[in-house]
């Protein structure tokens, strides 16, 4: 069984001609590119947030906030919208509430007025793209589309969106920037509701499953799948926090740094247009362990503190480690939750990143302390355990499709 392309039992109203497959790719696509699309934008907010008066110490707890409300918003919710079969909805309404809530802050509100629409702001928005990723993993599953290719228009959006950030701000100015947002958070909205309801990409299996989302707990290689990419991702926390400081002192310049970052993305744009057809008929938590083991390798490079040819080789691979794990965890996803679990298994992936991240970024600081081999090193740790977590045992089941886990396929590594 092919898992690039998930497919399954489909009933009637599932049974889709070619045609509708690529409408709905070009429609789920289209979401991604509307929904990043505006996180360039965000980037600018603590400037914005400094010019409207706010201290350095304020920044920093408003930036802090979101990392904190979505360990526990994001599940429940995530939950409750799979469970509704209003994933679709739910992607619409929160994005619309998100652009509505930014507004706000043209109103120039005091200390409590801005840790107030963050705390709100935070809670809405953080579900947008955990509901659009559990969305598009109902199209894979009920289309047998790839998701790699749906999801690389939101890295595409992405590159768009920092180039454009910079020549929108310098010409409306820094005070325009809530006003651009939520402009921009209005086109999800717009595309989300073009796209069909969630009942209309039910298999049988999801129409009887009457999953829970703590089933998601009961999935062990599931859930060693989301955790083994969570060790994964978090192992960029060095390099996320001091990436820029450690360049510059090599002497790399300003824009030679710029070049680097673009090359990454470059690399994980590729890895999501080829990942799943190179990952072919294997268990997807193949691709999360290559993406373990080429961490090792990327961290391991980076620990010799590298020039800049080396450099451009510890770039190349963000492909495989980043878009890599991506891919390896929604493939795997499609492959072992039904639909109606969908968003529950989004959520339960968004709180085991966002722990282990916010730990492993925090932690950056004081292994920085110990010189760049060190804290490096560490995330060759973390890379290493999440290649433990991931690799799938022998004769273990690898693909179920309904919430009481019915095995398609128990032969390991491959499908």
């Amino acid at each position: 069984m092919d898992l690039s392309r998930p497919t399954g039992p489909q009933p009637a109203a599932a049974v889709a001609s070619a045609r509708d497959g690529r409408s709905l790719a070009i429609g789920v696509s289209g979401l991604y590119l509307a929904l990043y699309i505006h996180y360039g934008f965000f980037a600018f907010l603590p400037l914005w947030l400094s010019k409207s008066g706010a201290l350095p110490s304020e920044i920093g707890v408003l930036m802090a906030i979101p990392l904190i409300l979505r360990l526990l918003t994001v599940a429940p919710f995530s939950a409750w919208a799979g469970r509704r079969g209003r994933v679709r909805d739910a992607i619409a309404l929160t994005a619309f509430g998100s652009a509505a809530v930014v507004l706000l802050l043209l109103g120039h509100p005091d200390h409590a007025g801005r840790i107030a629409i963050v705390i709100v702001l935070s809670i809405i928005w953080d579900q947008i793209p955990v509901l659009t990723d559990a969305y598009a993993v109902m199209v894979v599953r009920s289309r047998s589309l790839d998701f790699g290719r749906l999801r690389v228009w939101g890295s595409i959006a992405v590159v768009a969106s920092n180039a454009a950030a910079g020549w929108a701000i310098g010409h409306a100015g820094i005070n325009a920037l809530p006003l651009m947002i939520s402009a921009l958070l209005i086109a999800p909205v717009v595309v989300a509701l073009l796209l069909p309801r969630d009942r209309q990409l039910a298999t049988a299996e999801d129409q009887a499953s009457g999953g829970r989302w703590r089933d998601v707990f009961r999935d062990r290689p599931l859930l060693m799948g989301m955790i083994a990419v969570s060790l994964v991702m978090g192992s960029h926390g060095v390099l996320t926090s001091f990436s820029a400081i450690q360049w510059t002192a090599r002497g790399i310049s300003t824009q030679a740094i710029g070049l680097l970052q673009a090359l990454s993305v470059s690399a994980e744009i590729l890895a999501f247009i080829f990942g799943s057809k190179l990952l072919g008929r294997r268990d997807p938590r193949w691709l999360i362990c290559i993406s373990a083991i080429t961490a090792m390798l990327r961290w391991g490079i980076m620990a010799m503190n590298p020039g800049l040819p080396l450099l451009i080789v510890a770039q190349l691979l963000n492909g495989p480690t980043a878009a890599g794990a991506i891919l390896g965890i929604m493939l795997l996803i499609a492959a072992r939750v039904p639909n109606d679990l969908s968003a529950a298994a989004q959520g339960v992936n968004a709180v085991l990143l966002g722990v282990v991240l916010a730990v492993a970024t925090a932690g950056s600081g004081l292994l920085w302390s110990y010189g760049v081999a060190v804290a490096y090193l560490a995330m060759v740790v973390l890379a290493a355990l999440g290649t433990a977590f991931a690799w799938p045992s022998r004769g273990s089941a690898t693909l179920v499709t309904d919430a009481h886990h019915d095995t398609l396929s128990t032969s390991g590594g491959n499908l």
